[in-house]
C-alpha cells in the first residue's frame, strides 16, 4: 500500500508527536509522580482498610486491645490511653499519605516549571519510601506496603532522574 501523505510533511510531524505522546506518557516526569499520587491514595486506602491496626482473632490479642485501652497514661500533661495514642497514630497516618499524594500531584504541575527542583523534592521523597518499605519489612511484615513503597521509591527515583537531566 502506498502511504498517500509520502513527503507531506506536516503529516510526518503529526505522526512524530503522536508516537511521541504515546510513548511519552509512561515515561514522562509529570506521568510517573502522578501514578505515584494514585499509588500513594492506594497506600492509604490500604492502610485504612487495616482498621483498627490490629486483629482480635486470638484472646490473647482481645485482651492486648483491653489491656492497650484500659492502661490510663499520663502524656503531656494529659491522661489518655496507649490506646489512644494507637488509634490517633494510625489516622494520623493515614492523614500523612493523602496529603503527600495530594503535594505529589501539585508537584507534577510544577515539574514543567522547575524540573531540578522538582527534581530534589522527589529524590528526597523517593528515598523516604525507600526507608519506609524497609520499616515496613523490618517492624510490621506487610508485604503490600512493602511492595507498594518499594515501587513508588523506584518511580520517584526515575522521575528525579530524568527532570534533574533537563536543563
Amino acid at each position: 500500500m502506498i502511504n498517500e501523505n509520502f513527503g507531506n510533511p506536516s503529516s510526518l510531524m503529526s505522526e512524530n508527536k503522536s508516537n511521541k505522546s504515546r510513548s511519552g506518557l509512561f515515561t514522562s516526569p509529570v506521568a510517573l509522580i502522578r501514578l505515584c499520587s494514585i499509588l500513594f491514595v492506594g497506600l492509604m486506602i490500604g492502610h485504612m482498610s487495616a482498621y483498627p491496626w490490629t486483629s482480635n482473632n486470638t484472646l490473647k490479642e482481645t485482651q492486648l486491645v483491653g489491656t492497650m485501652k484500659s492502661v490510663d497514661l499520663v502524656f503531656f500533661g494529659e491522661h489518655t490511653s496507649l490506646w489512644d495514642l494507637y488509634f490517633g497514630w494510625g489516622l494520623w497516618v493515614a492523614v500523612l499519605l493523602l496529603t503527600l499524594a495530594i503535594i505529589l500531584w501539585v508537584l507534577s504541575d510544577l515539574a514543567r516549571v522547575s524540573p531540578q527542583r522538582i527534581g530534589t523534592i522527589t529524590g528526597i521523597i523517593s528515598a523516604t519510601c525507600l526507608v519506609g518499605a524497609y520499616f515496613s519489612f523490618r517492624f510490621f511484615h506487610i508485604l503490600p506496603s512493602i511492595i507498594m513503597l518499594s515501587v513508588i521509591s523506584i518511580i520517584l527515583l526515575t522521575a528525579s532522574v530524568r527532570l534533574m537531566r533537563q536543563t
